[in-house]
């Protein structure tokens, strides 16, 4: 490193702490600080969860919306056609959730 690189280099670090930890390392400690997360046991499935009934309710709306608009100029219909599009997404929601459930109830092969 040649002198004029040493000084760049000494005015880009002079206001730092020399003794810091860089930014990975304390995000490092960090995590291995924490207490793991508890972990779920292979047979146990929740069927209703926050997260399914964001992705159930929030999809229904957003197909209910697009259903609507679809066949807006038509208002009473339109309005049917929408409620119609959300109840058919709230059931298909199930419909995937209960087959989820299903196939974590189910043995997996042995593997070869």
């Amino acid at each position: 490193m040649s002198r004029a690189e040493r000084r760049a280099y000494k005015r880009l670090t002079k206001n730092q702490d020399p003794y810091s930890l860089p930014a990975t390392a304390q995000r490092g400690r960090g995590e291995r600080t924490r207490p793991p997360r508890p972990q779920r046991k292979a047979g146990e499935f929740r069927l209703v969860t926050g997260r399914f009934l964001v992705w159930a309710f929030g999809g229904a709306a957003v197909a209910g919306l697009i259903g609507l608009s679809l066949t807006w100029p038509n208002m009473p219909f339109a309005l049917y056609v929408g409620l119609a599009v959300a109840a058919g997404w709230l059931a298909l929601a199930w419909v995937v959730r209960l087959v989820q459930r299903r196939a974590a109830t189910m043995p997996r092969p042995a593997s070869r």
